[in-house]
């Protein structure tokens, strides 16, 4: 049944997401225009609808034509390619600088029907005027040859005209001092009510999206407030709630429109509400499946979104911008690695990891959507709303699973007699600190026995067997290292002279001193006997052998008041490389020790290949 279920919804998800794109994407292939001009004297608006006029507009950089001028008179322009980032603009851009203003125009062959038409603007830089055939169609911002001068906003522009002849001339005067991103977004032109119509079914979703976040954010922020316990549903309703904020600035810029605040306010906002819903998306994953994520999980992503929220409330815009790549970088690669451990639960068997999984990556895909948007504004505009209604359902199946689930539980107890009912609150009650206990025990048995298995009884230092972990951990890694095998000179002499007891002091006495001897350079364990192997990090035999011989002679130099005279102790090095085994490495190492022994002991010797 759970899988039947599990099907209905992923076909639910195809269907959305088929339906958006024949939607969008199933439409005759419309002009461009090139070098300022688009004709569009063939095409039919009412079968064909509206028109993106991305292609090649014309830009006059540091100058705001007049409306009337002369054609004859007009400057040279330069053909800027929208919708335009710093990519495209800086390829036509005569000097280096982001701000600028500059007037953008298009000509357009209309047909030849008396329509009243419209035309929907976007984001052109940070402020703009628009003429349509000399007449003032209305500005967003106050455009300006200076900061000073200027004024950024943040809002869509419909504009509504109908021409006496078929030609129009569209005339932007605009200008950017403070964002320095270079963004226009290609403006859409179309009959008066198929812009209407878009306009209110953009408006109609945002709306429609903010009340649904806005009561699944109440509602489950409101089940953290009667069971604390449980922060799950606190930053699930946190996420909820913040990109509700931001349908509401972003999209079809309802809150922009209708309350006049500073420009500055509703940019930074608009980031920060991403910055906070996303930080507030991870700890819902980490509080709902603890199990699956490591505390190191939450703590990135709680220095990432401090991070970002100083940069959005403090720095400049154009920080700001620099910042948007590498906290996509990072963000991004939170959510593949929550995927991954996803899906670690799903195989696992962890409840509701599936339901989520599918979700996730559905949000995910539409984030990485938008943002390759906000960067290049070339692909698909907004899918959000696809994502947010596919995570949120899932979310709100869910939650009413795991409260059905805990209904019929209840009922099930209620229905227990009331000698039973007792009992189980009672151990209800003790259960906790019964299972933390145990848990603790179990713990602390556990890491007795892994130190056990890993060490050697008498000298506490590594054993053979984890030496070799430790070392083919740093094969993995690809990191240079030598191997050393160290042998107590005479030694059988000592334990035959002073006895095992003595002999067993000595090897305490040595392993601890040259634990200390070797520092950071590398890490010592007992190979058997009275052998003892070293690894030294670094690729470089000189510095290695010059490190063996300082600790060679820190062991001779000391006194052993055991047998009353010093210990000295042999090192042969080999270097491990690719192509050479760990095996014949040791083999290799042995053998310079086997020469160091013949030349009289108390040596170093480097086997060379």
């Amino acid at each position: 049944m759970k899988q039947k279920h599990f099907l209905l919804v992923l076909a639910f998800i195809a269907i959305l997401i088929l339906a958006y794109y024949l939607n969008a994407d199933h439409k005759m292939e419309t002009p461009v225009p090139v070098k300022g001009y688009l004709d569009l004297r063939e095409w039919s608006f009412e079968e064909d609808g509206m028109v993106s006029l991305s292609g090649e507009w014309a830009f006059y950089f540091d100058d705001f034509l007049e409306p009337d001028l002369d054609k004859a008179h007009m400057p040279k322009a330069q053909y800027v390619l929208l919708p335009s980032n710093k990519n495209t603009m800086n390829q036509v851009k005569p000097f280096d600088e982001n701000q600028f203003y500059g007037t953008m125009r298009l000509v357009i062959d209309l047909p030849k029907n008396q329509q009243i038409y419209g035309l929907k603007s976007d984001i052109v830089l940070s402020a703009y005027e628009l003429y349509i055939n000399d007449n003032f169609m209305g500005s967003v911002g106050q455009v300006g040859t200076n900061k000073a001068t200027s004024q950024p906003s943040y809002k869509i522009l419909n504009s509504y005209f109908q021409p006496e002849q078929n030609r129009v001339e569209l005339l932007y005067h605009t200008s950017d001092f403070y964002f320095e991103d270079c963004a226009i977004t290609a403006p859409q032109i179309g009959l008066a009510d198929q812009i209407v119509r878009e306009s209110k079914i953009g408006i109609g979703r945002d709306l429609f999206l903010f009340g649904m976040l806005l009561t699944m954010g109440l509602y489950h922020i409101g089940l953290y407030v009667i069971r604390k316990k449980d922060r799950g549903p606190f930053y699930f309703g946190v996420f909820c709630l913040t990109f509700g904020l931001r349908l509401l600035i972003v999209g079809e810029r309802i809150l922009p429109s209708t309350v006049a605040f500073d420009f500055t306010i509703y940019s930074r906002m608009a980031y920060a509400t991403v910055f906070i819903g996303v930080g507030a998306l991870f700890a819902f994953l980490y509080f709902t499946f603890n199990e699956l994520f490591p505390r190191g999980y939450l703590k990135g992503s709680l220095y990432l979104t401090i991070l970002s929220l100083v940069i959005a409330f403090l720095a400049p815009f154009m920080y700001i911008d620099l910042w948007i790549i590498p906290y996509a970088v990072i963000g991004f690669s939170l959510m593949g690695y929550a995927i991954f451990r996803l899906i670690i639960g799903v195989k696992k068997g962890t409840a509701f990891t599936g339901w989520v999984l599918v979700s996730f990556i559905c949000i995910v895909l539409t984030f990485l959507n938008d943002f390759i948007y906000e960067i290049t504004l070339s692909n698909r505009a907004s899918m959000i709303p696809i994502g947010m209604t596919v995570f949120i359902m899932t979310q709100a199946y869910t939650l009413s699973a795991k409260f059905s689930k805990a209904f019929a539980s209840v009922e099930k107890l209620s229905s227990e007699k009331e000698a039973l009912f007792l009992e189980m609150k009672h151990v209800n009650a003790n259960l906790e600190n019964i299972v933390e206990n145990r848990t603790r025990d179990l713990r602390e048995a556990l890491a007795e026995m892994d130190l056990m298995s890993k060490t050697d009884y008498l000298t506490k230092l590594p054993n053979r067997r984890f030496m070799f972990q430790k070392i083919e951990a740093l094969v993995q890694s690809e990191q240079d290292f030598f191997v050393a095998i160290a042998d107590i000179d005479k030694f059988k002499i000592v334990n035959d002279t002073y006895g095992h007891d003595k002999g067993d002091v000595i090897l305490q006495d040595l392993s601890e001193r040259l634990s200390k001897a070797i520092g950071d350079s590398g890490f010592v364990g007992r190979w058997g006997g009275e052998e003892f192997m070293m690894v030294f990090y670094g690729s470089d035999p000189v510095r290695v052998l010059r490190i063996a011989n300082v600790i060679r002679e820190s062991i001779a130099s000391k006194y052993n008041i055991s047998i009353h005279s010093p210990v000295t102790i042999t090192i042969g090095l080999c270097a491990y490389s690719e192509g050479i085994t760990l095996d014949a490495v040791i083999a290799n190492a042995d053998k310079a020790l086997y020469e160091g022994k013949l030349g009289g002991r108390n040596q170093c010797r480097l086997y060379r290949l």
